[in-house]
């Protein structure tokens, strides 16, 4: 019985590490200094090749445009060589997904229409080449309007939308995250809810375990009552602001509390500049193996007469499986060799149980006959 334990502890750690493998870390971003640099978004699709998505704020959080010669990037604790760094730009064509609450709570003080409002405002400053994308959740997750960069049509949708029904953010943030993995490219998910979930079946660390290789930014609002201290959100009309705080935090986006209409209003426009002023560099990883493993991957804005402006830190995982793939592990490719991993183990039982059900050879009687 021991040994048969020990067989299926080790199945089931090898099928977990293979589960791992297959999934995509998101940033959790610590950064020091006079600026903040936040690493929003890491592309590993075209691996070895790796584009790093950074924004920069300065004291005042602001976003700000920064000189790309005077960033430093570090794999591992090891400068990365200049020969090994493509390039490093402007960010280019902005691809977003407005995930707005239409539950009926956002009826209330007329919420839902500066939430529209101020959507339209976002698609207003669309750049050439960006897209924008609409998505709704109450108990039902509605795709409003698929990405484009129609902004008449983008207007139009987000007119269309009405509140009704309860509150399921991470269904939605599942689904939303699902849409968006695909699509190639600099890609922000903004969330905007005024109440507690209180209908989802998923939970926010299975939203951030779906953010695929290619990477991408969720960005939270909170636009409900912040409870009093020591006092429980309200199921209706409060918002669980640490769990919109850590969905930011650990998905390279930031979160921002409004009260009222012009709150709202600039917490869209600081996230749309942050956005739009990002730069991107891409490197060529010396460790260029699909290894599964963990990278530590940190920029830095520096400056040889002021020193160090900021400093930012993440994880990123490269993919793959020792030895290594072409491609990551799947969903698919881990149930099949979880399933063919139990159907090994259970081969000597079912053949110990057929033994055991043959029937017993009767043993034959000698004769032995004397003279």
């Amino acid at each position: 019985m021991q040994i048969k334990t020990r067989s299926f502890l080790i199945i089931m750690a090898t099928a977990f590490s293979l589960l791992m493998a297959s999934c995509q870390t998101v940033p959790a971003v610590e950064s020091v200094g006079l600026y903040t640099l936040q690493i929003t978004q890491v592309d590993t699709t075209d691996f070895p090749l790796i584009d790093v998505y950074v924004s920069v704020q300065n004291e005042n959080g602001e976003p700000v445009i920064v000189n790309t010669e005077k960033i430093q990037l570090l794999e591992n604790g090891q400068p990365v060589p200049d020969q090994n760094i493509q390039g490093a730009s402007d960010a280019g064509p902005l691809t977003t997904i407005l995930l707005m609450d239409n539950s009926g709570s956002m009826n209330y003080a007329d919420k839902l229409v500066s939430a529209k409002e101020v959507a339209k405002e976002y698609v207003d400053q669309m750049r050439a080449g960006d897209r924008v994308g609409v998505i709704t959740f109450n108990t039902e997750v509605v795709t409003v309007q698929d990405i484009t960069d129609d902004k008449e049509a983008l207007a139009a949708a987000i007119d269309s939308i009405t509140a009704r029904s309860d509150t399921a953010l991470y269904d939605a943030l599942v689904y939303t995250v699902d849409t968006v993995n695909p699509l190639p490219g600099r890609k922000a998910i903004i969330v905007l809810t005024d109440g507690m979930d209180v209908q989802s079946t998923a939970t926010p660390d299975e939203a951030l375990a779906r953010i695929g290789f290619g990477g991408l930014s969720i960005s939270t609002v909170g636009f409900g009552q912040i409870p009093e201290e020591g006092e429980d959100a309200d199921d209706y009309a409060g918002i669980d602001e640490i769990k919109l705080q850590y969905m930011a935090d650990n998905a390279g986006g930031d979160y921002g509390y409004a009260e009222n209409r012009e709150q709202l209003s600039n917490i869209y426009s600081r996230m749309r500049r942050a956005l739009q002023s990002e730069v991107v560099i891409s490197y060529t990883t010396p460790l260029s193996l699909r290894d599964g493993v963990l990278r530590a991957l940190t920029v830095k804005l520096a400056d040889r007469y002021v020193g160090v402006g900021g400093e930012s830190q993440t994880q990123f995982n490269p993919g793959g499986l020792v030895p290594e793939v072409a491609q990551p592990a799947s969903w698919l490719l881990f149930s099949a060799i979880l399933a063919v991993l139990v159907l090994l183990l259970l081969v000597p039982i079912v053949l110990r149980m057929i033994n055991n059900q043959k029937p017993a050879r009767k043993k034959k009687i000698k004769i032995t006959l004397k003279d």
